[in-house]
């Protein structure tokens, strides 16, 4: 006769936790009300980005921290960072979502975000500086300085752009068992279109020996924005993929 009760119990226990998941589990950045977004520029206001040429020293470098300085004469809680790539989020031309009254004036929604008073005394100077951490998306990138929040942001202060040394360099190699024993598939992402180049894996075995290594051509997919099913992954959600190739 306890079972009963006990079983009840861990179901609603269970349901709990399944009703919380939903709020727990939203993306940070589809918070952000990016077609709400509003152009303010000030001129008393600063974004700086340094270094301006990323992996300088190593262009096979994918992996980069950057260092964000800049201002506000107002500085508030609700002022934020956003990492914007490419870097001309502005001046492009999106699709309209019919459900919005107007055009947007960004047609990109960020890759990332950090609010200013993440630094230090930014409340009380009006001055911050962030680091954040770039990896290569076959673009450049911008930083800019926002005020409202997240649901009425309003654009005050936009970085010069920087960008990696190779953009386009094949980065990211992934490997996995193949379709057979005894079959490994490379694949990797890039910024070059197949009319660029030609991709192809090297490979062979590892001996003491000077070995021949052998090279097989390899299949280059991407996808363009109509493939995808609707806003916001057709408009400001939309980022090019690159190009994506792999060869078992």
């Amino acid at each position: 006769m306890g079972v009963a009760p006990v079983v009840l119990a861990a179901v609603l226990a269970m349901a709990a936790v399944v009703s919380a998941s939903p709020a727990e589990g939203i993306q940070p950045l589809s918070k952000i009300a990016i077609h709400k977004a509003t152009v303010n520029l000030r001129g008393s206001a600063y974004v700086r980005a340094t270094p301006a040429l990323l992996g300088d020293e190593d262009e096979l470098e994918d992996t980069v921290w950057v260092t964000v300085k800049f201002s506000s004469e107002n500085p508030s809680t609700d002022d934020w960072i956003a990492v914007f790539s490419p870097a001309d989020f502005i001046s492009g031309s999106c699709p309209n979502p019919s459900r919005y009254p107007g055009e947007p004036l960004l047609c990109t929604a960020p890759i990332k975000y950090q609010y200013a008073n993440y630094s230090a005394n930014y409340l009380d100077w009006g001055k911050g500086t962030i680091r954040f951490q770039l990896i290569n998306q076959r673009s450049d990138f911008s930083f800019a300085l926002f005020s409202g929040g997240l649901e009425n942001p309003t654009l005050v202060a936009v970085s010069k752009q920087v960008a990696f040394k190779n953009p386009k360099a094949p980065v990211f190699p992934r490997l996995a068992q193949g379709k057979t024993h005894g079959e490994m598939t490379v694949t990797w992402t890039s910024g070059y279109d197949i009319s660029e180049a030609y991709p192809f894996v090297e490979w062979g075995v590892v001996t003491s020996g000077s070995g021949n290594p052998t090279r097989t051509p390899a299949g280059t997919l991407t996808f363009n924005r109509g493939s995808m099913c609707g806003e916001p992954a057709r408009t400001v959600g939309w980022r090019d993929p690159g190009s994506s190739t792999r060869r078992s």
